[in-house]
């Protein structure tokens, strides 16, 4: 649950990327995935992008299932992270990804939430997570919270919005059955992904529902530019949202529960704004003497760089995360919500002039 309070502060951090899958990569007449050199470079590249930001947990969209590709990033993360994968269904050659690191935290069940026939071919990862540091003294549900991976459909036509709509409603759908049949009433849910538009109607369910955007929540507006999209359109479409679920349970809770402070959500790479336009993804580099991002000061030489890695900017989020908190009044979060959602900028504002 989001809370104003601070006591006992450990930190949590997220991070959601949409990677570019290899098999949709096309430039010059080309897909990279018929280039094992150019899209292991690339593969690379990404994976020292994240190990830079050095997160608790990795949500990864339009991760490949091709073997080497696979046996990359779990080569990189497995000795440090649990490793889940799912794979859309059917004869999709991608899906999603998560990395939880097992020296703070634990998984108590992974759940794959397949969005298919109304909701077309795509797939939700939700995972039970549980603070390790304390799992002598407390028990399970007031150690755990909730993360859910996700990657919808794009809105190619106006005849896609109800599909759309029908994936979201089956992830929340998902969390809250999940929740209801673990007992965890009132644990925090952080549900992040690429969600292929951006103030349209799912992402006003999702906040109606009780999520808030972390990105809004801290900079008082949504991100403008995070995706420059195949249409060459430049989108935020990226978000992490954190909720504890609504409850008509009384608001001081008897229980002590694990509760998530928001204290900082940006676009990496740090040094770009988010508003910097992006350029459309090259590959076919010779990454041997391509320069260190962290070498890097310019903008356009950073927009340069990240070209290269994806057409994507990934999202982190990073909390405090307050254990201690029995006998704390927690406020209603739809109150809480609302309030901070009324003084947002308006995505339509956020996004004005923006694209082509």
């Amino acid at each position: 649950m989001l809370v104003e309070a601070l006591r006992r502060p450990r930190s949590l951090s997220l991070m959601t990327f949409n990677l570019l899958a290899p098999c949709y990569f096309r430039h010059g007449g080309r897909l990279e995935s018929d280039d094992q050199v150019s899209f292991l470079s690339r593969a690379q590249a990404s994976i020292r992008a994240i190990k830079r930001e050095q997160c608790d947990v990795v949500c990864l969209q339009e991760f490949w299932f091709k073997h080497e590709y696979q046996r990359a990033f779990r080569h990189a993360f497995q000795p440090t992270h649990y490793v889940h994968t799912a794979k859309r269904p059917g004869d999709k050659e991608d899906g999603l990804a998560v990395f939880v690191d097992k020296r703070k935290f634990e998984l108590h069940n992974v759940e794959s939430v397949d969005l298919v026939e109304e909701a077309g071919d795509r797939v939700a990862l939700l995972m039970h997570v549980a603070t390790k540091w304390n799992r002598e003294k407390a028990p399970l549900d007031q150690r755990s919270f909730l993360v859910v991976n996700s990657h919808l459909t794009f809105p190619h036509n106006e005849m896609y919005a109800s599909l759309r709509l029908s994936q979201i409603h089956r992830v929340l759908s998902a969390v809250r059955k999940y929740v209801a049949r673990q007992d965890l009433c009132d644990i925090p849910v952080l549900l992040c992904g690429d969600f292929n538009d951006y103030n349209d109607p799912v992402y006003r369910l999702v906040t109606k529902h009780g999520y808030a955007s972390l990105f809004a929540e801290m900079h008082g507006r949504e991100a403008r530019i995070t995706h420059c999209n195949h249409n060459n359109r430049e989108v935020g479409v990226d978000f992490i949202f954190g909720a504890r679920l609504d409850s008509d349970q009384a608001q001081t809770l008897l229980d002590p529960r694990l509760q998530l402070k928001p204290v900082d959500c940006h676009l990496v790479p740090r040094r770009l704004p988010d508003v910097v336009r992006l350029k459309r993804p090259q590959f076919g580099h010779d990454w041997r003497h391509v320069q260190s991002p962290v070498l890097l000061t310019d903008e356009e030489a950073l927009v340069d760089y990240w070209r290269m890695v994806s057409d994507h900017r990934p999202l982190v989020a990073k909390f405090q995360v307050l254990d201690d908190s029995d006998g704390l009044t927690i406020p209603s979060l739809e109150n809480e919500m609302k309030t901070k959602l009324e003084s947002f900028t308006s995505m339509d504002e956020a996004a004005t002039g923006l694209t082509p």
